[in-house]
């Protein structure tokens, strides 16, 4: 690196590490109305005596007004239920999609296509290739010896069984 610039950023650092000691020793802590970033809580003194319904109702009301969980600062509209948490509302109430799919044949080159058994809505020995889609399972990759086929929650790898 340049010496000039490595000169230049030594002495930008030791000015404002000046800057920032100098404004730190003559800061006036408790006595700024200016605050924008976060409203002051009372001192400790005032907390220690007896609190007004008042004072606590402004608390309450600050911190309602000032939640960044909710843009509506009201409750939610649905109950939590950590049975389901995780799960999305719509894969949640559905039942579970579990079809019993079976190879018979691929057929072709490439381009592969196979004749599958055990797809929902399709008659025994449906040909399929890659890409197709039948309702929610969608047939991924068909190759010279396997077949893969995706639902909402699960991969099927279909293949011909080893004979020994």
């Amino acid at each position: 690196m340049n010496r000039r610039i490595v000169v230049a950023y030594a002495s930008t650092i030791a000015a404002l590490s000046g800057i920032a000691a100098y404004r730190w020793s003559v800061a006036d802590v408790a006595g700024h109305d200016d605050d924008f970033l976060m409203p002051r809580a009372p001192a400790r003194s005032a907390m220690v005596g007896q609190l007004r319904d008042s004072a606590l109702s402004e608390l309450e009301q600050m911190i309602v007004t000032n939640d960044p969980f909710r843009l509506a600062n009201a409750p939610s509209s649905v109950a939590y239920d950590p049975g389901t948490d995780g799960a999305s509302g719509t894969m949640a109430a559905l039942p579970a999609f579990r079809p019993a799919l079976a190879l018979r044949a691929i057929v072709g080159g490439p381009p592969w296509q196979a004749i599958i058994d055990g797809i929902p809505g399709q008659p025994a020995g449906t040909v399929v290739g890659d890409g197709m889609a039948f309702g929610r399972l969608t047939v991924r990759s068909v190759t010279r010896d396997s077949v893969i086929i995706q639902g909402p929650d699960t991969l099927w790898v279909l293949a011909f069984r080893e004979h020994s």
